[in-house]
């Protein structure tokens, strides 16, 4: 069952730069964060979104790994307010980018590219993003690489669905 709770973009990029650290630095990439101070909090689950961010950062790493001179690997993470209503993320990389021929079949179940995938990763990643309203995508980053950009509806003032005003109603009437 999803846990909705009001996050921070912060706590959700301090939760997951450890978890990459290790991975970049023995491949020689930098991860630099860009994220206003005052961007409003997230309703989302936590730990399903910091599995997103995960999964497309490590992807990122790896897109890096071999044809990207060293000077060149450097993997953004940033993070926007694009309406009232919703925060856009970014991750990317500076690899070699996207074959058209992929690009079409990215998010589909049990496609990969990588000999050890098993190609449920962005599926499940634009699964999780879908379930929280918004939409995963990716498109080619002009210096270069990919752009994976996700949208998370930030936090709302509104009661939750379950507390509509439908209950309220009977609630009185009792």
């Amino acid at each position: 069952l999803m846990d909705f709770e009001a996050v921070s973009v912060r706590d959700l990029f301090d939760a997951i730069l450890p978890l990459i650290e290790l991975q970049a630095r023995k491949l020689g990439v930098r991860c630099q964060v860009l994220a206003a101070a005052d961007l409003p909090r997230l309703w989302c689950d936590r730990t399903m979104v910091e599995q997103v961010l995960l999964n497309l950062t490590r992807n990122g790493i790896q897109a890096m790994e071999t044809n990207t001179e060293l000077a060149d690997r450097v993997l953004t993470l940033r993070a926007r307010q694009t309406h009232e209503r919703w925060v856009t993320f970014s991750v990317v990389d500076r690899g070699p980018g996207i074959a058209d021929d992929v690009a079409t079949r990215l998010f589909t179940p049990f496609f990969t590219t990588k000999p050890e995938g098993m190609g449920m990763g962005l599926n499940i990643c634009r699964s999780i993003v879908e379930y929280h309203d918004g939409r995963l995508w990716a498109q080619p980053n002009p210096g270069g690489g990919s752009a994976f950009r996700f949208t998370l509806p930030t936090h709302s003032p509104l009661p939750p669905a379950a507390e509509g005003p439908g209950e309220r109603a009977t609630e009185v009437e009792s």
